[in-house]
């Protein structure tokens, strides 16, 4: 990686860590392997152009595309913005609060950050134009797919967050 893509990485962790400080949730540290990890799935995701999910067992996981010049308090506020609809007086999984919840989890220890560019679709590799125009419209439909050129940002925390277990969501999730 270049001296630019660790600065955006550590810059995306020093977002986390400021607003987990809020929640009374210890500061997150870089891990060498989730970021490996979370940049071949960024790779991945840029290839196909739409989220997918890794769900790689007791990795938590916040994936979202973006604009291509998306500075990294941005994409953190994108995620931590979900605060506004938690509920924090019948704390658990909440719709749509999952991104935000997962940011301040407290017993996450672990970060790793990858990203990558979505590119035009390689013409080789599409092998049946009906079907892709089927998943191209599957895809729209969820607001999932990505438009050339944008950004995919993949984090990957460690233990995950977002565990549904009795009392969890109260340990971990605390009001500012």
């Amino acid at each position: 990686m270049t001296s630019d893509n660790d600065q955006f990485i550590e810059n995306i962790i020093e977002e986390h860590n400021s607003r987990r400080h809020k929640h009374n949730a210890a500061d997150l540290t870089h891990s060498d392997e989730l970021t490996k990890l979370a940049q071949t799935w960024a790779n991945k995701l840029a290839r196909q152009a739409y989220i997918s999910y890794s769900e790689i067992s007791g990795v938590g996981e916040n994936i979202t595309f973006f604009p291509p010049d998306i500075e990294p308090d941005a994409v953190v506020e994108h995620w931590y913005s979900e605060h506004e609809k938690y509920e924090y007086e019948t704390p658990g999984w909440q719709t749509g609060t999952n991104y935000f919840t997962q940011v301040v989890w407290r017993a996450t220890k672990e970060i790793g950050i990858g990203y990558a560019i979505v590119k035009k679709p390689d013409e080789d590799n599409i092998s049946c134009g009906s079907i892709t125009k089927s998943m191209t419209s599957l895809s729209s439909s969820n607001g999932k797919l990505a438009a050339e050129g944008d950004k995919i940002i993949v984090a990957f925390y460690r233990p995950a967050g977002n565990n549904n277990r009795a009392g969890q969501f109260a340990i971990n999730v605390q009001k500012p």
